[in-house]
């Protein structure tokens, strides 16, 4: 007949032998100890560990040239779709993506090239929430799908108020920033 012995450590057995064996090992050493301190240093080549990217991050239109409403003394509005694109494939669990309004300014000049206090006039809305800079949509879903990959696209509309009369020149930018939900 056979017999059999199973053990069993629990994980704070084996750390408490551990370290009786370690102090055991110290109350051995003398004066003659000699204690190294090892370094473990590590390269990740994140392209060769994530695959996994955006290839496409545009607005349809790309550059927008505003109409100007003489009556309202304001720009029309304006709308637009911005696309996502990824490599992402359909088995792929990775369906989600952050989205940051990193940067939203108006200003309008004279004709003189000086800033007026027309400032800060235009808005944002992306699928239909208005966004102020440093606002992001976290979570959003990779919901549609193509031969690339997972995608995504979303309306875009600039709204303004009224610029003073005198305002002879006025310009702005927005920047939206993207990342994958990892």
């Amino acid at each position: 007949m056979k017999s059999y012995l199973a053990v069993f450590c629990h994980p704070l057995f084996i750390f408490m032998s551990l370290l009786f064996v370690c102090m055991n090992v110290n109350a051995l050493g003398d004066s003659s100890s000699l204690q190294h301190q090892f370094r473990v240093d590590t390269h990740i080549e994140l392209a060769k560990f994530y695959d996994r990217e955006i290839i496409e991050f545009e607005f349809v239109k790309n550059n927008w040239q505003l109409e100007f409403d003489a009556k309202n003394y304001q720009f029309k509005p304006i709308s637009d779709v911005l696309q996502l694109q990824t490599n992402i494939t359909q088995t792929d669990p990775i369906d989600s993506f952050a989205l940051t309004l990193v940067e939203k300014q108006s200003q309008c000049y004279d004709s003189a090239g000086l800033a007026t206090t027309s400032k800060d006039f235009s808005h944002v809305w992306l699928a239909g929430k208005e966004m102020f800079k440093g606002d992001t949509f976290i979570n959003e879903s990779l919901d549609e799908l193509n031969t690339q990959g997972k995608y995504r696209t979303l309306d875009v509309d600039l709204s303004f108020d009224p610029v003073h009369y005198g305002d002879d020149n006025c310009s702005g930018a927005i920047q939206f920033s993207v990342e994958l939900e990892i």
